[in-house]
């Protein structure tokens, strides 16, 4: 302690008073699927049906008979026509996704040099692309560098793209190897020989020539600016519905640098020998698509693939992206129970997330039976009991060309768990959906229930019948009750959290307690829980160990499922 020499008042404060618990959130979503566009096996974030179009392109053609439609542009406009807000996203794919290409052509290309404009991600989408090369009415811009060779000396340089007519020099700097300075030069244009100037750029021919006084040194880089006449010039347009990109290019090489830099819709792809500067790609017949197919015997246009029919192994590798992500709700697109492999994932994904404190719900849908019955849902039911898991049926009718198993019920559901509180149960809620696969009478959704389904029926709109998990114990039955709990354990944490490293005596376990009182005492306010008892305690032996007890016991609040009257006549 530091000797106190004058008189005083002397004031220590502990911060443990003022920490709170943080935000909770209630209604992430993670979900896996096939798309026709956009990164594959990169957890994207999104919060709209807008930027799910925009990212992975439109949800495709529906085939009832085929096992390989998109499945996660579709699902997702289930999640946000429900009230989803927030969507952790995964698109998987096949080995065989492919990105449609373009390849140019041009003059001294040999036999095995090829150049592809490429779709910037792999899918369909690209074929739709639409490519046109002709002649320009601007004058290209270049910026270029020019690097100092060792020993070459600094007065004469060439412009990469020497012998053309110039539209005029904008500026020429030269960045200092040797002090990271950068020099900005007044330029002459013409052939005038002056030892005043700095530099002295030909039109004709490109050439630069600095005097004595202002030459670069080895090492030291040339970054010149200027334009190339529009009759030296080509213009390529490149367009994607209503995305459009126009590149002036004064040679091949400059079209590359344009794309490389800021292109959003394509890539740049280069085998064999790159072409001289001054080559230019030859002229389209209008407007020609990407992803054609073979064309000639030297010219082959790659189609873009989806690689839609994604197994279950790839399920999982996107499932693996979305483990240490905040996330609350989570399922596979267009994956229902009648696959045995996806069934596994999903529950193997509940249990790694449960055990590295990523706690959160699944849903899985019934199969699409043409026709389901109520025996093949209830066959399925038996397959699960987990209270972390919910069974949904039956599936959408969209169209007689376009109906969709369960999985995208459970999507609509997943959607509308996440736009309320965790102590809202989704019993007799309603969902935006256009129709009901199959519609069951009184008798067969009662069954339906005992067999721990949750099933949508037509009553005043389509709603929850009962909001149930899979689980055969009955204190977790109601998915409200899961939920509940699980906010408390991540509310528990995220008030604990910053006690770790502190004291661990009286004074620091009662500002826990205190903390941690006052989450719970709003989940009480919320109705979340009926009330809570609660203990932070260590022995003189924890106390040395660094460990504080937290036991609590909760009384989460129950739903209202049904309504039993009793009449008395007189």
């Amino acid at each position: 302690m530091p000797e106190v020499i004058l008189p005083g008042t002397y004031i220590k404060v502990f911060d443990e008073g003022l920490i709170t618990a943080g935000r909770v959130a209630t209604g992430n979503i993670g979900i896996v699927g096939t798309a026709a566009r956009g990164p594959i096996k990169e957890v994207q974030l999104l919060s709209s049906m807008a930027e799910a179009r925009a990212l992975f392109g439109s949800a495709g053609d529906w085939n009832n008979s085929a096992a390989d439609n998109l499945t996660l542009v579709r699902s997702l406009e289930h999640i946000f026509n429900n009230g989803g807000t927030k969507a952790y996203c995964v698109r998987v794919a096949t080995a065989d996704a492919a990105a449609a290409t373009y390849q140019l052509q041009y003059t001294g290309m040999g036999s095995t040099d090829k150049i592809k404009l490429a779709a910037n991600t792999k899918g369909s989408w690209g074929n739709q692309m639409q490519l046109s090369i002709g002649a320009s009415v601007v004058n290209a811009l270049i910026t270029e560098e020019i690097e100092i060779a060792s020993g070459g000396g600094g007065v004469n340089q060439n412009l990469n793209r020497a012998n053309v007519d110039l539209g005029g020099v904008l500026s020429i700097k030269v960045l200092q190897s040797a002090t990271g300075n950068t020099i900005t030069y007044d330029i002459i244009s013409g052939s005038v020989n002056n030892s005043l100037q700095q530099v002295n750029v030909n039109d004709t021919t490109g050439v630069l020539t600095f005097s004595s006084d202002f030459a670069p040194a080895d090492g030291d880089i040339i970054l010149a600016t200027y334009e190339v006449l529009a009759a030296n010039s080509k213009k390529v347009e490149v367009k994607y519905g209503a995305a459009f990109e126009t590149y002036i290019i004064a040679d091949i090489l400059h079209l590359q640098s344009q794309i490389e830099q800021s292109s959003l819709l394509l890539e740049w792809q280069i085998t064999g020998t790159a072409p001289a500067y001054g080559v230019f790609p030859e002229d389209t017949m209008g407007s020609e698509l990407f992803g054609r197919g073979q064309v000639s015997t030297d010219v082959l246009h790659d189609p873009g693939n989806d690689g839609a029919a994604a197994t279950d192994d790839d399920y999982g590798d996107g499932l693996q992206l979305l483990e240490n992500e905040i996330i609350n709700i989570v399922l596979l697109a267009g994956q229902d129970a009648s696959n045995s492999g996806m069934r596994a994932k999903l529950e193997a994904h509940l249990n790694t997330t449960e055990s590295i404190q990523r706690e959160r719900m699944g849903l899985i849908g019934s199969s699409r039976g043409m026709p389901t019955t109520v025996n093949t849902i209830s066959n399925e039911a038996t397959l699960f009991s987990n209270d972390r898991l919910l069974f949904v049926g039956p599936g959408i009718f969209v169209s007689n060309d376009e109906i969709l198993s369960g999985a995208y019920m459970a999507a609509a559901v997943a959607g509308l768990m996440a736009s309320f509180p965790v102590q809202t149960s989704l019993t007799n809620k309603t969902l935006a959906i256009p129709a009901l696969e199959r519609e069951f009478n009184r008798a067969k959704l009662e069954k339906l229930v005992q067999e721990r389904v949750l099933v949508v029926e037509k009553r005043e709109g389509f709603r929850v019948v009962k909001g149930i998990t899979t689980a055969t114990n009955s204190a977790l039955h109601q998915a409200t009750v899961r939920r509940t709990v699980d906010y408390a354990l991540y509310g528990t944490r995220s008030a604990c959290n910053p006690y770790i490293g502190k004291l661990n005596n009286e004074r620091v376990r009662s500002a826990m307690k205190a903390t941690l009182d006052a989450f719970l005492t709003r989940m009480v306010d919320n109705e979340a829980l009926i009330s809570y008892e609660l203990e932070v305690s260590a022995t003189r032996e924890q106390e040395i160990a660094g460990e504080a007890i937290v036991t609590m016991v909760l009384r989460p609040t129950f739903s209202i499922d049904f309504v039993k009257v009793s009449m008395y006549l007189d």
